[in-house]
């Protein structure tokens, strides 16, 4: 049985019960991002009109998110602010599992809070067993970077090195390798607007590298069984609605048909209800991502675009 790491929408204690009733027994916890004003997030701001009453009777584990990909002043100048935060959410709330990206932060919180969990986000962009001299004695689980996801080898790599828990995000339908990503993240942690994504022209383009995107639909999990201790799924923002969110999350526990335009992925996901035939799924786990001299994924695309979705 797949366990998952899940995120914060913003819905009465009455939302997460009926979760926790038909889901609970899946869920290792549900990440949250900080209170307004605690800490910036990396994000621009969400919904939190609940989240204290999340946060004080949502029958499920609870993790604080404190990812940006840039922070705002160095690392150890944040810190005591951080601990702070992490401090009162345990004692008012008993949080006691933070996401992070930064290695630095990670081992301030691992020194002042030894009791804490704490993970290596996405962010960190972990993709050689080398990376991880730097965080090993100070994260307990990493989430992979978006590159990986398709690359079986390099999981298998990270799975040998690191004895820690390996977290899979499932349905970021980020560009593996994306040169706009960071200042994406930038401008929506710390633009005075909400941040359009970067990537849109080159996918006007080159629509066919929404095919190659970081994520996996619920029936392909299986060429990764072994690879991962638990599983993540991503929505703070696209699956809002309580209603696509429970029915994502049941497809992806339940390995159900689900197309890759419905799994809550981000704006370089595919729009077009076109589905993903396991001989192209997994070609793309084992090609060697030279898609220069490939044709495979830009022929796919344009004719099950051409044929409404069925080539």
């Amino acid at each position: 049985m797949s366990t998952w790491v899940i995120p914060y929408i913003d819905q009465t204690p009455a939302f997460w019960e009926e979760l926790a009733e038909q889901f609970g027994a899946h869920i290792k916890e549900v990440y949250f991002p900080p209170p307004a004003g605690a800490f910036a997030t990396g994000r621009s701001p969400q919904p939190a009109e609940h989240l204290e009453q999340f946060l004080r009777y949502a029958p499920l584990p609870k993790a604080v998110l404190l990812n940006p990909i840039v922070l705002p002043r160095p690392a150890r100048e944040i810190a005591p602010a951080v601990l702070a935060l992490l401090g009162q959410l345990y004692e008012m709330y008993g949080v006691s599992s933070v996401t992070v990206t930064d290695p630095t932060l990670a081992c301030c919180i691992r020194e002042a809070y030894p009791h804490f969990r704490i993970a290596a986000s996405v962010l960190m962009r972990i993709a050689r067993p080398a990376q991880l001299l730097a965080i090993e004695a100070c994260v307990d689980a990493i989430t992979p970077d978006n590159a990986l996801v398709r690359d079986l080898a390099g999981l298998r790599q990270l799975r040998a090195a690191f004895s820690g828990e390996i977290r899979l995000l499932v349905n970021e339908a980020c560009l593996p390798g994306c040169l706009y990503r960071t200042q994406h993240f930038y401008e929506m942690g710390y633009g005075d607007f909400f941040a359009q994504s970067l990537c849109q022209p080159l996918l006007r383009a080159h629509p066919w590298l929404r095919l190659t995107g970081a994520w996996i639909l619920p029936r392909h999990l299986v060429y990764y069984d072994g690879l991962y201790d638990t599983l993540k799924l991503a929505g703070r923002v696209t699956l809002q609605d309580p209603r696509r969110y429970l029915t994502v999350l049941g497809a992806y526990i339940r390995r159900e048909p689900i197309l890759p335009c419905e799994i809550g992925g981000g704006p370089a996901s595919l729009l077009e209800p076109i589905d993903i035939p396991d001989e192209l799924f997994t070609y793309i786990l084992h090609c060697d991502k030279n898609c220069h001299d490939c044709s495979v994924c830009r022929d796919y695309y344009d004719l099950a675009t051409a044929g409404g979705g069925k080539p």
